[in-house]
């Protein structure tokens, strides 16, 4: 079939995308190469499609479907096609879904033959620059040879050639994809989901919340627009996840359930209107982790595989807690299960577990018992706070009792929550001993990072401390005052404060901060609700060299139109295929903790369509073949080599970088 004949089948409805397929996700040097491959004739590759009525199938397309009903519905090639009618037609398809400046503003060398998009300093020097797209809706005459005759600085030989190198471009429209298709009426969505799948991404397969979502859209074609509003209001809330679990919430709600598969047969009314049942449950559930456990940060959210039992459980209580004790309850298993890692097993069968304990009598507290069947009946101990990583489950723990249990600043003097929000007045985290001071008394980085080492200040205190010793410091702060010291549950013994007796110091913090933990937590089970913070905080509770790295390659990302990867990734066994698997069981390090990735795409920068990469920042080798194995197949220690794979990728040249770095 000719490109010419594929686009205009799409302007007449007849050529479309079934519901399943995933958006447009090519980058500028996808869309640069295959035209470069179409202009020097070098095989592309075909198109699968599958052969069906319109009323059998979900369409993804806004656009008008073809008189006689039957349509073609693009299984492999969706990418190419895309791209060739952004270029041809200036515009995007009906059924587009993705970032279309991927296509816009390519040009064409007429000497150099070579394609690259549009750079106004390099493009501006050299007028043998032609618009691909101004090209396909002109023709040479009027998009480009015209203006070089009327110069003078050609000769009509060299004007001859340009004119035939026009020509070869649009010729392109000429260009025969070889097609296969897929027809008869036993070809079901399913069935065509699973040829789908094996053609495909190099084997990768559709998620489980994928396919449901295929299946809803058909029939609500704006349900991935209302899941995503509502993700980007929290996401600006501070709390971060994706429709696959918002779908779970859903699920839990409209089925009583986690597998997706509940909702195969479920009446679209009822689906909707359990996404509108979630939207206000979960505000409640956010509003009271925020405002009673000080949670307002994403990172220290890491059981959110809970809330789809939490959202059922409010949802039976008519959308409310039934009372405060209930609440601080509730709240306590939530801390529990994340501590204790609850979900580190099959996640779908553990949501089942204590969905099924919400049908009980007693719901809180059976889930407890799931819980302490699962774990055990367990106290926070010492060694429970021997990490040195804030990726770590106990981390979320130290945060929360430094808002809600009396935690003071050891420059004002006020409990943390009661500053008032400003950039000076945000909290960090503070090393008791400096870093600096330690690696000078030869400790190493592992050694200040433990959990023993943190407590939390506000900013202007963090910078006032600097790098002084605790001996130095903290008799002011003693005196000054009073009771600030102990409200962090820092050893108030002076000889603890010598460098040589660090490790003992360590010690003793690690034991004051559990007790403290486990007092904090049978308050909560008693049923005793923290108060309300006062106000909140600005920005966020980590000043870590690290987590700016992070945060910043975050932002990098973003800033060129792929999709942020996830800080503190919980590393899962792979797939059959041998790719990222979020549905498999946590792999664990060998203190049992799940292991956490620092910046991660199990996806791609490009979803589903480049290899997962991973971000890892001074961890163990251990760490690095664990990722591998699992599937990452790139992990970079080194922020600035991954920022070269990035601008490799979406094709930013040299003089992109140099504009950037100016």
């Amino acid at each position: 079939m000719k490109v010419s004949e594929i686009l205009d089948n799409i302007d007449g409805g007849g050529l479309s995308l079934p519901m399943f397929q995933r958006g447009y996700v090519w980058t500028r040097p996808q869309v640069r190469n295959l035209m470069q491959s179409l202009y020097r004739d070098f095989p592309v590759g075909g198109l699968l499609l599958w052969e069906t009525r319109a009323e059998n199938v979900d369409i993804r397309s806004s656009g008008q479907v073809s008189a006689s009903g039957k349509i073609s519905l693009l299984l492999d090639g969706q990418q190419r096609v895309t791209s060739l009618y952004g270029i041809m037609r200036g515009k995007t398809p009906p059924f587009f879904d993705g970032d279309a400046s991927a296509f816009a503003g390519l040009y064409f060398h007429l000497e150099n033959e070579e394609f690259e998009f549009r750079s106004p300093v390099k493009m501006a020097l050299d007028n043998r620059w032609m618009a691909v797209t101004e090209l396909f809706e002109k023709g040479p005459s009027r998009a480009k040879i015209a203006d070089l005759r009327s110069s003078s600085a050609y000769t009509e030989d060299q004007l001859e050639i340009y004119t035939e190198r026009a020509h070869r471009i649009l010729n392109v429209r000429n260009t025969d994809f070889p097609v296969q298709l897929v027809t008869g009426e036993d070809k079901t969505t399913d069935v065509v989901v699973e040829i789908f799948n094996e053609v495909n991404s190099g084997g990768r397969k559709l998620s489980k919340g994928d396919l449901a979502l295929a299946r809803i859209g058909g029939h609500w074609p704006e349900v991935r627009e209302e899941m995503q509003r509502r993700l980007s209001k929290w996401r600006q809330a501070g709390f971060t996840a994706d429709r696959d679990w918002l779908l779970r919430c859903v699920t839990a709600l409209v089925a009583d359930a986690s597998e997706y598969e509940h909702l195969r047969n479920k009446p679209i009314v009822e689906i909707q209107q359990a996404l509108e049942q979630s939207e206000p449950v979960i505000d409640c559930l956010l509003e009271a982790t925020r405002t009673h456990l000080g949670m307002d940060t994403d990172k220290v959210h890491k059981s959110k595989q809970a809330f789809p039992v939490m959202v059922k459980y409010l949802a039976n209580s008519g959308g409310d807690f039934p009372n405060d004790a209930a609440k601080a309850q509730l709240l306590h298993w939530y801390i529990s299960a994340s501590i204790w890692g609850r979900f580190s097993g099959p996640t779908e069968t553990i949501i089942n577990q204590d969905l099924a304990a919400l049908r009980t009598d007693n719901p809180i507290e059976a889930l407890r018992q799931n819980l302490i069947r699962e774990r055990g009946n367990r106290t926070v101990g010492p060694e429970n706070f021997n990490f040195n990583r804030t990726s770590a489950r106990f981390y979320p723990l130290m945060h929360i009792m430094s808002r809600v249990c009396g935690a003071k600043d050891w420059g004002t003097g006020k409990t943390l929550p009661d500053h008032e929000s400003s950039p000076q007045t945000s909290l960090e985290l503070h090393h008791i001993f400096p870093k600096a001071y330690l690696r000078k008394n030869g400790y190493t980085a592992n050694d200040a990072n433990n959990f023993g080492n943190y407590a939390f200040q506000t900013r202007n205190t963090n910078i006032g401390i600097g790098a002084r010793s605790p001996c130095d410091y903290m008799p002011e702060v003693s005196e000054r005052q009073l009771g600030a010291l102990e409200s962090q549950w820092v050893p108030n013994d002076p000889k603890l404060w010598k460098v040589e007796n660090y490790p003992k110091f360590l010690a003793e913090r690690r034991h004051l901060l559990a007790e403290a933990a486990n007092e904090f937590l049978s308050s909560l089970l008693a049923g005793n609700l923290p108060d309300a913070a006062t106000s909140t905080t600005a920005g966020g509770l980590d000043a870590e060299e690290e987590e700016a790295i992070l945060e910043e390659l975050n932002t990098f990302v973003s800033a060129r139109g792929l999709s942020s990867g996830e800080l503190g990734y919980e590393l899962r066994k792979p797939d059959s295929a041998g790719m990222p698997d979020a549905d498999g069981d946590p792999i664990l390090d060998a203190n049992g903790e799940t292991i956490l990735l620092d910046l991660a795409w199990p996806n791609g920068l490009q979803d589903h369509f480049s290899e997962p990469v991973a971000v890892l920042i001074d961890e163990e080798p251990s760490v690095r073949i664990a990722a591998n194995n699992a599937g990452f197949g790139k992990i970079f220690t080194d922020p600035e080599a991954f920022r070269a794979y990035v601008r490799e990728l979406v094709g930013e040249d040299d003089e992109e970088v140099a504009e950037e770095a100016a």
